[in-house]
């Protein structure tokens, strides 16, 4: 189901962005078109009534029309592939960026009703039948690791004489095993951040070497013409710089989405870290008190006395 709704999502965005980039390219045609009616200018007044027909005939062979796509050819292949190279990168990051904020904003409402259930439980068994009836959160599965080490460390103390020992040895193993949990879950949580940090690094160097490409183009172009007007120098160069435009909109995006991401990401490890320090301050209390010393645990159907079945 979610690699449907990512495949969607980015069959969509494609789609948006094929009909939105022609409006972003009738901007610098029309600047163009403007340079190129104003070096035709002298000329056309010169021959009279030909100059309208002229000045039209100068502008749409510079130019090529007003399509982006069309207008990048015109500088060639290079500068044409980075073009799609960087619309491709762009469809990914938007795709990224909205499945990513979906995410992080449902696990941050799971993790905080997780959290609120914790504490109104009446005993951690309690909790422990009912997780299923919680959607997924970092918070709950690192709960399900941390019962599941209490529960194999509280049947460690039937196995040793000394019951400082198997204290001890249960919470260096809840230590670990929340520590685990916690970098599995961080590590689940950064899953496509690489996109967006490539997206931010990348994208406007490839814009840039597709400009110095087109400009090296237009510069060569200049050379076998012999002529250095306006006219000759601003189509090469309108097109050049269509690349470092898709540049910079890839991103800017990436960028942006990347620091908020992480941002929202500190704040939920923070979260974990507290109810990591709460659930572990709460097994401490019952292992090391009188109650749970008197009583060993035996997994979910311990006694009264035992960490698993007492009030939190």
């Amino acid at each position: 189901m979610r690699k449907c709704a990512l495949r969607l999502l980015l069959v969509g965005l494609g789609l948006g962005w094929f009909v939105v980039a022609p409006k972003f390219a009738a901007a610098p045609s029309a600047l163009a078109a403007a340079a190129g009616e104003v070096t035709t200018l002298e000329p056309a007044a010169a021959a009279g009534g030909a100059a309208p027909a002229t000045a039209q005939a100068t502008t749409e062979v510079d130019f090529g029309g007003p399509g982006i796509f069309t207008r990048a050819m015109q500088g060639g292949w290079v500068v044409f592939i980075c073009l799609l190279i960087l619309v491709s990168m762009s469809v990914v990051t938007w795709a990224v960026i909205i499945a990513k904020y979906f995410y992080l904003l449902r696990i941050g409402r799971t993790g905080e009703h997780f959290v609120k259930s914790f504490w109104d439980s009446r005993s951690l068994n309690d909790l422990n039948g009912r997780l299923a009836d919680h959607p997924y959160s970092p918070v709950r599965e690192v709960f399900r690791s941390g019962y599941a080490e209490l529960v194999r460390g509280s049947q460690l103390r039937d196995l040793v004489t000394s019951a400082d020992l198997a204290v001890h040895a249960a919470l260096d193993n809840m230590n670990r095993s929340l520590g685990k949990a916690k970098a599995m879950e961080r590590r689940r949580m950064e899953r496509f951040m690489s996109i967006l940090s490539i997206s931010a690094s990348a994208c406007p160097f490839i814009g840039l070497f597709g400009t110095v490409w087109g400009i090296m183009g237009s510069f060569e172009g200049i050379a076998r013409s012999g002529s250095a007007s306006l006219a000759a120098v601003a189509p090469g160069i309108s097109e050049a710089l269509i690349s470092t435009a898709f540049g910079l909109a890839a991103a800017i995006p990436a960028v942006v989405g990347y620091n908020m991401f992480a941002a929202k990401m500190r704040h939920l490890m923070a979260t974990i870290d507290g109810f990591s320090a709460d659930f572990l301050n709460i097994v401490e209390r019952y292992l090391v008190s009188d109650k749970s010393k008197s009583a060993p645990v035996a997994g979910a159907s311990a006694g009264p006395q035992s960490p698993l079945a007492e009030r939190l």
